[in-house]
């Protein structure tokens, strides 16, 4: 080539050197997406609703309650390197923002059309502004480019539309909006998980329900159980590490960890450093060799961790769209955050189930190997080890003349006695030869700002590893009926569970989900409230059960309606809630039940305190009684044993939410697991 033919240099036109920049740091709509999650996070956000047309491709929009744009910076607000985060580059080092560079906007607007509408709260209206290549540019032809007053509520939204249209390469590169939004979606996921202070929204222009929706009022792990499921959240372990467990002042980090018995198709890490969404190749290798020790080969894990370090040891300054960053000392790091790991994964190998595989017996040729891998080994199903709740129980292999001479059946059991200190004797031969009629009433549409807020209470309560371990167990059988004690199996792990407190979690929960449509047990003899008052309370004062008689003949229509408590104008009780037609309640419990509505226990003016304390008293009313020593005889046990295996572990297993109090009282505490078992008795 003639050396006077070649091009001269020269300085590049600043708007090419704008796209080349905006290509760097938004490679697609996921890189636009975290940019604007990251400036709602720094405004103070606590609600970022994210709105996406065709993968965020044709319209991205970001909508948050933070502290708004000041009207004065909304000229530089797209302007590259125009930022309020930092004045000279030493700030860098004492960083204690998500923005820095101010090239986030301006990138997103030299390659999509960009509307900024936006309002502090010391405004009296928002302002919109739009966006070219940079600069303020208006809204409609002929109009003034500087913003326009319109309404709007605190915070700011943020829409981008048309991404890449001038840049025909990479538009035609990414095509595919279904691929776009799953990258997004998990990039919101990630977010959420770490901001659990912060609620997130993902949804498709169009739909009516959101792709994804999560409460600030969720834990992070109640959040790792909504995005990956039960199976994934049951194998978690909780990951420490405080500043004086490590040799670097000032590092710390926590999170979760997935046990070596954890299998997914492949493996997630989820790392944030100083609240940064980052990747650490270094750090994911450490991860990957120190599962090895634990894990099979080919197995996967599950990691989110939350590292904080002082600004001083990490540069954020290394990639276009911070991706990657630098930290000091990242191999001793590396090394603490894997010893931690690796004392609890030995801590926990105890949890661990190990797949069994048949002997294969040994092959003299290839012809014998031929024809053994052809034939099918036959099974005998009465000696499988029971690890589904669905697969047959121990009784189903009794024969029936065993279980008739065995048995008693707990739907026709007759109540005996009524265990009350107080009881006077007209009473108790009333409860005594009680006789009832089962009516299942059809159902109602009933729609309470008070049931609702009592149902939320019952989910935001929930401990995830307890709801997972009464969901997927296994019922094993009556360990102490005086003490309300049964045995389960939940994977390799052996659990005694009190049935008696969890059994009225199960039934107030049923009064929550099932409320104003209960069937009712109708009394063939009327009992009279204030004899029902008085077993508990004494006979001394007849003017208090005078007084509550007539309360519940005052609300006998409500207490009818809503929970099928039928109350005479005479005061008389006719009939009691039926909350299944499979359990039949202690009915020498009913005057404890008349008790437990009087106004000591619960405000009857208000609506949500009065339904709640009704539900309580029905519950407890339903909960299974222990059983006396003196009782323990053969029926007595035969007929809980049934009534345990065939109706109340069952409806644990269905419908139950385990609230966090009771694993905290140890109402589920396991005992001891199937690698113990091998290492005392070599067999199992």
């Amino acid at each position: 080539m003639d050396v006077n033919s070649r091009a001269k240099i020269r300085p590049l036109d600043q708007l090419v050197i704008n796209k080349i920049a905006a290509g760097e740091i938004i490679e697609r709509p996921e890189n636009a997406i975290k940019e604007l999650i990251e400036n709602s996070l720094d405004a103070g956000s606590t609600s970022i609703d994210v709105l996406l047309k065709d993968g965020g491709l044709k319209l991205l929009q970001i909508t948050d309650n933070g502290s708004g744009i000041q009207y004065d910076d909304l000229p530089y607000l797209c302007q590259r390197f125009s930022t309020s985060k930092i004045d000279n580059f030493n700030d860098l080092q004492h960083l204690q923002t998500f923005g820095f560079r101010g090239e986030a906007l301006a990138s997103i607007s030299h390659v999509a059309k960009v509307t900024v509408v936006t309002k502090l709260s010391s405004d009296i209206h928002a302002w919109k502004a739009f966006y070219v290549d940079g600069a303020l540019a208006p809204i409609s032809p002929g109009m003034s480019p500087a913003p326009q007053p319109c309404a709007g509520k605190q915070g700011t939204v943020i829409t981008a539309e048309d991404l890449f249209y001038n840049v025909r390469s990479r538009k035609s590169a990414l095509k595919n909006g279904s691929e776009e939004f799953r990258r997004i979606m998990i990039l919101v996921q990630k977010y959420a998980i770490h901001n659990d202070q912060v609620s997130f929204n993902c949804k498709k222009v169009g739909d009516t329900v959101a792709s994804l929706s999560l409460s600030s009022r969720l834990s992070k792990a109640d959040k790792i159980r909504h995005i990956y499921g039960p199976r994934v959240a049951s194998h978690l372990r909780d990951f420490s590490l405080g500043e004086g467990q490590s040799s670097i002042v000032g590092f710390s980090a926590n999170g979760f960890i997935s046990n070596a018995d954890f299998q997914d198709k492949k493996s997630n890490l989820i790392l944030f450093i100083n609240n940064r969404l980052v990747e650490s190749v270094e750090l994911r290798h450490a991860l990957e060799e120190t599962y090895a020790k634990y894990l099979h080969k080919g197995a996967s894990y599950f990691v989110y961790l939350s590292l904080n370090m002082s600004p001083e040891q990490l540069d954020v300054n290394v990639h276009p769209s911070k991706r990657i960053v630098h930290f000091l000392y990242d191999q001793e790091i590396a090394t603490s955050i894997c010893d931690k790991l690796g004392e609890i994964l030995e801590r926990t190998d105890t949890e661990r189930s190990y797949p069994l595989q048949a002997m294969i017996p040994s092959i003299s040729n290839t012809k014998n190997a031929e024809s053994s891998s052809q034939k099918a080994v036959r099974t005998y199903e009465n000696y499988l080890v029971r690890t589904d709740p669905r697969e047959r129980s121990i009784k189903s292999m009794l024969s029936d003349n065993f279980l008739q001479r065995s048995s008693n059946n707990y739907d026709n059991e007759i109540i005996e006695k009524v265990d009350s200190a107080n009881s006077n004797k007209n009473a108790t031969n009333d409860i005594k030869d009680l006789q009832t009629e089962e009516i299942v009433e059809e159902g109602n549409s009933i729609d309470l700002e008070s049931i609702k807020s009592l149902q939320k209470q019952v989910i935001n309560s929930m401990h995830v590893l307890a709801t997972n371990i009464l969901t997927e167990h296994k019922y094993v059988g009556l360990v102490c009926p005086t003490r309300r004690i049964a045995a389960v199996q939940h994977n390799i792990g052996l659990y005694v569970v009190d049935y008696g407190k969890l059994s009225y979690h199960l039934f107030y929960q049923i009064c929550l989900t099932e409320f104003g449509n209960y069937g009712e047990f109708v009394l063939e003899t009327p009992l009279s409230i204030s004899d029902l008052f008085e077993i508990v309370n004494g006979d001394e004062d007849k003017s208090e059960s005078e007084k509550f008689t007539r309360l519940l003949v005052s609300r006998r229509d409500m207490l009818k309606d809503y929970f099928s408590i039928s109350v005479t104008s005479g005061g008389l009780l006719t009939a009691v809630p039926m909350l299944s037609p499979k359990y039949h309640p202690p009915f020498e419990q009913l005057p404890l039940l008349i008790s437990s509505l009087t106004p000591k226990f619960f405000d009857w003016l208000d609506e949500k305190s009065c339904l709640n304390g009704i539900m309580k008293a029905i519950a407890k009313f339903y909960v299974p009684l222990p059983l006396s020593y003196e009782e323990s005889d053969v029926k007595s046990i035969r007929s809980l044993e049934s009534c345990l295996e065939d109706y109340l572990f069952p409806e644990f297993r269905r419908r139950v939410i385990c609230p966090k109090k009771v694993f905290e009282e140890k109402c589920i505490y396991q005992i001891t697991s199937l690698p113990r078992l091998y290492n005392v008795f070599e067999r199992c």
